[in-house]
């Protein structure tokens, strides 16, 4: 075990050292640029009314919290909520002020558990981000470069992501301990 540990953490090291978290940001952008296409923030005035125009047209059709939940519960034919919540160490009073819509705005961390709970590909996370305003970015913490390699590589374990954090001396993301 403590050797998958390290072989692991040498696996993150080269991902974050040797350009491949810079290299994941840069295909979701690309991504992004694709599906998004648009006039682009100028100098000139029309250039910023028709940026604020796409902002506040993506704001209307901006999902809840309670409609992403909704539909990975269908699409992954999860008969019990129970087993997302407590797999992404999430109250249940919580859990159901999401579930509810009462919560508009979740925390980063909440996404992270969701995205992990719900197996989302690095594709998934990045709209489900995308939506609360929320992404992936090179200049970013090391937690989030960490919760990245590991959804990007499809390992959903949450005491490993919780271990790999610790071992970076990051705050867990699951444990109660946090």
């Amino acid at each position: 075990m403590h050797g998958l540990k390290n072989e692991l953490k040498k696996e993150i090291y080269s991902f974050i050292f040797h350009g491949g978290f810079n290299e994941l940001i840069d295909y979701l952008n690309t991504l992004a640029t694709v599906e998004n296409e648009g006039p682009v923030l100028g100098h000139s005035l029309s250039s910023i009314y028709a940026e604020l125009s796409i902002i506040k047209s993506s704001m209307k059709t901006r999902k809840s919290i309670s409609d992403y939940i909704k539909k990975w519960l269908k699409e992954k034919n999860i008969q019990r909520q129970s087993y997302i919540y407590k797999r992404a160490n999430i109250e249940r009073d919580h859990w159901s002020k999401l579930v509810s819509g009462i919560t508009h705005e979740p925390e980063l961390r909440t996404l992270y558990k969701l995205a992990i709970a719900f197996e989302l590909t690095i594709e998934e996370t990045n709209e489900f981000l995308l939506n609360f305003n929320r992404a992936f970015s090179p200049d970013s913490n090391m937690t989030d470069q960490i919760v990245s390699y590991f959804i990007s590589n499809r390992i959903y374990e949450p005491t490993e992501i919780d271990n790999m954090l610790h071992e970076f001396g990051e705050e867990a993301l699951f444990s109660d301990d946090n």
